[in-house]
């Protein structure tokens, strides 16, 4: 069996394919969590936990550095989406899915990961609120919720989205919003 010798510069045989898997599994990650959101109101913990890992085991294969920005990613991530919960501004499942991806943005990406996912969440529960005739009373719920806040007391309730038509799956906003910058950036880890 021959060795190939290896020009300086070029990359391993096995990136394209590390590459591709990342590129593909990432919105298939995304997708389920949306859908799962969607269906049941909640994203699971085994989603979750898998996505995190995926994206920090994909990382550990391209390197250290790698792997500590996305460890990085995952910690920062994590604990924004703690204090959203905390907050009563997001579910749990919402919180550990926003960690999930802060491993695969890293923490230079993060700031632009979620400012998609927020965003693009942030529409569709507009969107939601005003198909669902709830509208008034998710901008009343986030008032209060920002009032709360910004007064340094505890947020209000009820949850932002939490009408008498339900809960809005925010996950699947989050979901959406991720793919996008995902697709955007050139799917690639950290």
């Amino acid at each position: 069996m021959a060795v190939r010798p290896r020009i300086a510069g070029a990359e391993p045989h096995s990136r394209p394919s590390m590459a591709l898997l990342a590129c593909v599994a990432f919105p298939l990650f995304a997708l389920s969590a949306g859908t799962l959101d969607y269906r049941s109101r909640r994203i699971p913990n085994w989603l979750t936990v898998s996505g995190a890992l995926a994206a920090l085991c994909l990382s550990a294969i391209s390197g250290t550095p790698h792997f500590l920005a996305s460890l990085q990613g995952f910690g920062a991530a994590l604990a924004v989406g703690l204090l959203l919960f905390f907050l009563r501004s997001l579910g749990a499942g919402d919180a550990k899915f926003m960690a999930a991806v802060g491993a695969w943005a890293g923490l230079s990406r993060l700031p632009m990961a979620f400012l998609f996912m927020l965003g693009v969440g942030a529409v569709a529960a507009l969107a939601w609120s005003w198909r669902k005739k709830v509208l008034r009373a998710t901008l009343a719920s986030t008032a209060t919720i920002v009032g709360g806040v910004m007064n340094a007391g505890a947020p209000g309730t009820p949850w932002v989205g939490q009408t008498a038509a339900g809960r809005f799956p925010y996950g699947v906003g989050l979901g959406l919003g991720a793919i996008i910058w995902w697709l955007l950036t050139g799917c690639r880890l950290p």
